[in-house]
């Protein structure tokens, strides 16, 4: 594995990206568990809400510790590491759209531009810029899609974003 320029990371990849492997395949699980009715709603569980006001990497580590307390040991992996999902990169510090890309993607993301908690993986952080690694199941990636369009859009799929992370994981690119 080629040396990762990321100063700190929830959950820490500095000497493997197994642990994010982990994470990715809990979350995965955690949401192919309901495919019907409001992702926006389903996605955004109560059981995994997030602490207010907590730094990012600490509520990204207690968003996931909460879905695995809640998967339990009987959950199966995805056969596909993305189950047929991508990775969305959600940038929090400005500029942001505006709601537009929440409009444009059907409320899958919220006036923020972040994509629902339950589909939250990783933070990480680089030099000159930190950011959020979220799943996307694909029955948002249309949406999704249309919302990464906005300009001063908060997101960025993996595979267009230039982020260090992005030639380490080796995963399917988004189309």
């Amino acid at each position: 594995m080629a040396t990762l320029h990321i100063l700190r990371s929830e959950p820490d990849i500095s000497g493997s990206l197994q642990p994010f492997r982990e994470r990715l395949a809990e979350t995965v699980a955690w949401c192919q568990r309901h495919t019907t009715g409001d992702l926006a709603e389903w996605l955004r569980s109560a059981a995994l809400a997030p602490p207010p006001t907590r730094p990012w990497p600490e509520t990204v580590r207690t968003v996931a510790e909460a879905r695995l307390r809640s998967l339990g040991r009987s959950w199966r992996r995805s056969p596909e590491p993305l189950g047929g999902g991508l990775l969305l990169l959600y940038f929090p510090t400005p500029p942001r759209s505006g709601g537009r890309a929440g409009a444009a993607s059907g409320g899958y993301l919220d006036d923020r531009d972040t994509p629902p908690w339950d589909t939250w993986v990783a933070y990480v952080e680089e030099e000159r810029r930190s950011y959020l690694v979220a799943w996307v199941p694909p029955e948002a990636l249309a949406n999704v899609t249309a919302a990464t369009r906005i300009p001063a859009a908060a997101i960025r799929w993996l595979d267009a974003s230039g982020v260090e992370l992005e030639g380490q994981l080796n995963l399917p690119q988004a189309g």
